[in-house]
């Protein structure tokens, strides 16, 4: 059983019917009842996703510091931070999944042990009370054989 490694990270995003995709080199691994994806979205901005059962969260830092956070038929409060601009966002989760071949370990977690996984979620996107989007997110985890 592996807990980490490199991977090729494929971003799928569609808002609002428009579908963007982007390529990434990062690295995924587990810890205590969490999958962690970490990579750079470009130089100046790290982007760390945490996955446990139930609950995704995703924190960029660098040039854009944003704290967001995702379970399945809920609400939550995040924020987003630039040169120039700070904001409040809320994101109410319709749906978060994972896609794998997991197996509980240790501690419970049902977590995938090696990828390939994708994780996918949907949710609306508010700022300001005001509605800024609807968004569909596929994350495609697959090992990078190259690094």
């Amino acid at each position: 059983m592996n807990d980490s490694g490199k991977a090729i990270i494929i971003l799928e995003s569609k808002a609002d019917g428009e579908k963007v995709t982007h390529r990434y080199k990062g690295e995924w691994f587990r810890k205590e009842k969490s999958l962690f994806i970490r990579y750079a979205e470009d130089e100046a901005t790290r982007a760390l996703i945490r996955y446990s059962p139930g609950e995704l969260s995703l924190k960029r830092s660098g040039a854009v510091q944003s704290d967001q956070l995702f379970v399945s038929g809920q609400s939550r409060t995040g924020r987003y931070r630039s040169a120039v601009t700070v904001f409040e966002l809320e994101t109410k989760t319709k749906s978060l999944t994972l896609q794998a071949k997991a197996k509980q370990d240790q501690t419970g977690a049902l977590l995938p042990t090696a990828p390939p996984f994708v994780l996918e979620w949907r949710y609306d996107l508010y700022v300001s009370e005001q509605l800024s989007g609807r968004f569909h997110i596929r994350l495609h985890i697959q090992e990078d054989h190259e690094s």
